[in-house]
């Protein structure tokens, strides 16, 4: 190699080492919560993470979808997540699931212990069996940290699934609080679960409510939305899905409570980042 080859090589070097040390300063941890809900189509995918440890709720109905938008907010030398979350086992849940048990190591996996008879139910306990991944199996009452980050288990209840063993009146619904700032994460829970939280009492008030079920119709009830108080909501749905989520009816009522301006939503803003110290709270959008 001659003198001038030589220096471009090492030109090259030096601004590809100076662009990965800028990279790991921009992606380094700190103090702050941040929970993503991911734009994964239709389907529900929420990543947390404070400090160095990272939560995933679901997984969404695409794995392509869920691991490029992991790629753009993990660190990519971080290949561990701490603890995976599965609300049930719908495929538009758990799909992406599947996926990041082959590409990360899961340390811990939180289920609701219902199995469901699907072929991406078949290949999820697959793929945790050969994960080397601890399984929990969560209900009500129960409460679940990661690091600094802290899960309430509100549903489903101990005992005997409710609502005659459908998944989503027995997904799991938890609420992650930060100092002041908290969120309410309803899976695909629906009014019997709504109902049933209210009478029982549940720790429902929540800054932020991921609205259950997509924004279905069949949840998001005038009465629940009185205990739970929110400042925003997030309805996460893929664009021009079959199923018309959300419904009208939901929107109207969130409407009725909320400066739409707080009204996120997935299949209009793609991904939703809130980030906390606590106190403070600001939205990313896109």
């Amino acid at each position: 190699m001659n003198r001038s080859g030589l220096w471009r090589w090492l030109i090259v070097s030096l601004v590809v080492v100076v662009a990965l040390l800028a990279a790991a300063w921009a992606m380094r941890p700190d103090d702050e919560l941040r929970v993503s809900f991911l734009d994964v189509g239709q389907g529900d995918a929420i990543l947390i993470s404070r400090g160095s440890q990272q939560v995933l709720v679901d997984g969404g109905p695409s794995p392509e979808a869920l691991v490029q938008e992991l790629g753009r907010r993990l660190p990519f030398w971080d290949r561990t997540i701490e603890l995976v979350v599965s609300t049930h086992q719908d495929a538009d849940h758990l799909a992406g699931l599947v996926e990041v048990l082959s590409r990360y190591k899961v340390t811990r996996v939180l289920t609701a212990g219902l199995e469901a008879e699907s072929d991406v139910a078949a290949a999820w306990r697959q793929a945790l069996g050969r994960s080397g991944a601890s399984v929990m199996t969560v209900r009500a009452g129960m409460t679940v940290t990661s690091g600094a980050l802290t899960l309430a288990v509100l549903s489903p209840p101990a005992g005997e699934a409710v609502a005659g063993g459908q998944a989503d009146e027995n997904c799991l619904v938890l609420r992650l609080a930060c100092g002041e700032v908290s969120f309410l994460l309803m899976g695909d829970a629906g009014a019997a679960v709504e109902r049933a939280l209210i009478r029982e009492r549940a720790p429902l008030a929540a800054t932020v409510l991921k609205v259950g079920h997509h924004g279905s119709e069949t949840g998001t009830l005038p009465e629940f939305l009185d205990v739970v108080r929110p400042r925003a909501a997030v309805i996460s749905a893929g664009a021009d899905n079959r199923f018309g989520h959300p419904a009208p009816e939901v929107t109207a009522r969130l409407e009725a409570r909320l400066d739409p301006v707080f009204i996120y939503r997935t299949d209009r803003q793609g991904s939703i980042t809130f980030i906390t110290d606590g106190q403070r709270l600001r939205v990313e959008t896109g």
